[in-house]
């Protein structure tokens, strides 16, 4: 062959490949403009300044279920609908009383149930569940008791008292709780299961039914719960009360308190600067108090709360008002926003 035999050959491969390449290259061109691109993430905007009123009764009856994001009330029910609350966690093993009702408990000495007899010394030793002494629990981890309790009811929301029953815990495993109940002057026991559900932070059971009921929803659906519950005082006295408040809902809210800045200049970047906490009581119930000249509860409505749920979303809220229109005490309003 020729070299220009060979320069022509050569010439004809290169413009074959080239050819080749600019096909390759606009069908990855053409493939590619057919792709969806991806939307980026855009932060949730700011929300609107709502107002909501929560519900309770003058006397207080209702215990209510509350979700922030969506400001709906998820569920609500009678104080005294239920008396134990259990972890229903697998590992869980902790038993709370309705502190709603004021309930107490006595740990005896006994392990026979039917041998426990009076209540003698039950008032000056009794036991409370108080929001801010969690470390100080009526019942506690109930794994490996053998102990007898003296159970107090509490009082209903008209402020009758209610019975008293002796209590014994069986066996607690990651499937259920088994216990022995038998009220005051009976011979007579019945044991009972309640089987663990970890949808939910507690199960419940009332004495009143002998029976599981329901009360707490599934504890993704909500942030707080409006409700009467026990604070612990230490001055002027050392001792339980009764107070109206918020609790938080322990596995997924965090919340802080502010007494400083205006609440209508706090965004998203102050609130991410908080340091926020699980302590059940950090809205609790010192947004408000009692006049005793007045008879009137008195709003603090400079205390702001920074709340953030379970998916990471802040809040401000603020509490303007305990009366509905007509007066009538157990109405809690506030604002709040979605920052």
């Amino acid at each position: 062959m020729s070299f220009h035999n060979l320069s022509i050959s050569v010439l004809k491969v290169g413009r074959q490949l080239a050819g080749s390449l600019v096909v390759a290259a606009f069908l990855l061109l053409s493939i590619t403009s057919c792709l969806k691109e991806e939307d980026p993430i855009q932060p949730r905007p700011q929300g609107n300044l709502s107002t909501r009123t929560i519900s309770l009764n003058q006397d207080y009856k209702y215990q209510i279920y509350y979700n922030i994001d969506q400001d709906s009330i998820i569920n609500q029910n009678d104080k005294s609908d239920w008396d134990l609350a259990f972890e229903a966690n697998t590992e869980g093993s902790k038993v709370f009383l309705n502190p709603a009702k004021f309930m107490g408990a006595l740990k005896t000495n006994l392990e026979d149930i039917l041998s426990l007899k009076d209540t003698l010394g039950f008032a000056n030793n009794k036991k409370v569940d108080a929001a801010n002494r969690p470390d100080s629990m009526a019942l506690g981890s109930v794994k490996g008791l053998t102990k007898v309790f003296w159970i107090d009811r509490g009082y209903d929301e008209k402020g009758d008292p209610l019975d008293f029953v002796k209590l014994k815990f069986e066996s607690v495993n990651n499937q259920k709780y088994a216990f022995s109940v038998s009220k005051q002057g009976s011979n007579q026991v019945q044991t009972y299961e309640i089987n663990k559900d970890s949808t939910r932070n507690f199960v419940y059971f009332s004495f009143k039914t002998n029976s599981t009921v329901k009360i707490e929803p599934n504890k993704n659906n909500w942030d707080m719960i409006f409700t009467q519950y026990v604070h612990y005082f230490s001055e002027p006295y050392h001792q339980p009360y009764l107070v109206t408040g918020v609790l938080l809902n322990p596995s997924y809210t965090y919340a802080a308190v502010d007494s400083t800045l205006d609440f209508s200049k706090i965004d998203k970047t102050m609130a991410e600067n908080f340091k926020l906490s699980q302590a059940s009581d950090v809205i609790g119930y010192n947004w408000k108090e009692f006049g005793f000249g007045s008879s009137i509860y008195k709003i603090y409505s400079h205390y702001n709360y920074i709340i953030k749920n379970s998916k990471g979303t802040y809040f401000k809220m603020h509490f303007i008002d305990f009366y509905d229109n007509k007066g009538t005490k157990g109405f809690p309003k506030f604002e709040f926003q979605r920052l």
